[in-house]
């Protein structure tokens, strides 16, 4: 997602405990937890609110994608240096760790806040749609260093051009221009990675009080962006390329994404994970601040806005349970699922910012 356009008031000041009697939301669709009804909620300022979300997701998130993207790079050198006889061997270790990279890309990506959103980094990692031309025209460019890499468009890098060369017959095969370039796109994408760990480090590393001043626009930020995720998640990743005919291959249809290598499901799966992590509780208690990630729902209930708090718990609830287990063959099920973040991105819209006192700015992930 590209910056957006947004407002920002602040904050509910009075200092209160409030009660928290909603049931939360746990992790994994499993049974929600309830918070006894005589336990207090701390109360949160944007900053503790942004910490949270730092060091507790941000962060531990960023470092994960690094880790898994360190590994890219040799996984395809192997490939382009092996033998007849471990070739395909290799390939498959390739595509093991492009899998696993994707995966925790989706999951840092899946609300994209501060850096993601400063360094255009969705852009530069995950841009779509894949196109096939411009990725064989680079090949023929035979980039060497990064240097060479950063004449190369976006849309001939990251994560879908090095899917497309791992998974689209010919898939890439040793010694060839094709692999030495995979090598150089892999490189890029673990650049980019590095980068994002040591800003969202350095963001969770911060002290009370440094730079509070930031952290109610950032706070705004971080609601409009993730208004924006569930757009995108219905919209741009299920509903229109279900209406198009993505699953019978329909000459104009829209492709899922990571249709290539069959993780379009764990694409959603991850990029839901962000969502209702940041969304709504999933702990039987509210954390003290600077001790854990206090999400949205949680952040209200500080604020005494146990009503909305409610909503929004149970509003999440019901998408969770619609968006398990979903496959891109699931017509049905993506119908329900679609409604479903609808619904919370309305409820978030009508109740939710209002009660954060944050304005709802317009972002590309609404789509048309």
């Amino acid at each position: 997602m590209n910056p957006i356009t947004l407002s920002f008031k602040p904050a509910l000041r009075k200092a209160s405990l409030a009660v928290a009697g909603a049931a939360l939301l746990a992790a994994g669709g499993a049974q929600a937890q309830a918070v006894a009804a005589n336990v207090a909620v701390p109360f949160y300022t944007a900053g503790d609110f942004m910490r949270g979300a730092y060091r507790f997701w941000y962060a531990p998130q960023a470092t994960a994608f690094a880790e898994q993207a360190g590994g890219l790079p040799t996984a395809i050198s192997a490939v382009c240096d092996a033998g007849a006889d471990s070739a395909a061997a290799k390939l498959d270790q390739a595509r093991e760790r492009w899998k696993a990279t994707a995966l925790a890309w989706d999951r840092l990506s899946g609300v994209q806040v501060g850096p993601m959103v400063q360094r255009r980094s969705n852009r530069q990692i995950d841009f779509t749609p894949t196109r096939p031309e411009l990725i064989k025209r680079a090949i023929q460019t035979a980039p060497q260093d990064a240097t060479a890499m950063e004449s190369i468009g976006t849309p001939a890098k990251g994560l879908p051009a090095l899917e497309w060369l791992l998974w689209s017959p010919p898939a890439i095969a040793p010694a060839t221009p094709a692999c030495r370039y995979a090598v150089q796109v892999a490189a890029d994408i673990q650049r980019e990675a590095d980068a994002l760990a040591k800003a969202f480090g350095e963001l969770a590393a911060r002290p009370p009080g440094q730079s509070e001043e930031s952290n109610g626009p950032a706070m705004s930020e971080l609601v409009n962006q993730w208004t924006g995720a569930l757009e995108r998640l219905r919209w741009a990743e299920m509903e229109k390329p279900r209406m198009s005919g993505a699953a019978q291959g329909g000459r104009n249809a829209v492709p899922y994404a990571r249709s290539a290598s069959g993780q379009t499901a764990a694409r959603w799966a991850a990029q839901w994970q962000a969502l209702r992590t940041l969304g709504a509780s999933q702990a039987s208690e509210a954390p003290r601040p600077g001790t854990g990630l206090a999400p949205i729902e949680t952040y209200l209930r500080g604020l005494g806005r146990n009503e909305p708090a409610d909503l929004l718990a149970q509003s999440v609830g019901k998408a969770d349970k619609t968006l398990q287990n979903l496959s891109p063959t699931n017509r049905a099920g993506i119908t329900a699922a679609g409604r479903s973040l609808a619904d919370l991105k309305k409820l978030t819209e009508a109740e939710i910012a209002p009660a954060l006192e944050v304005s709802i700015g317009f972002s590309d992930a609404d789509g048309d």
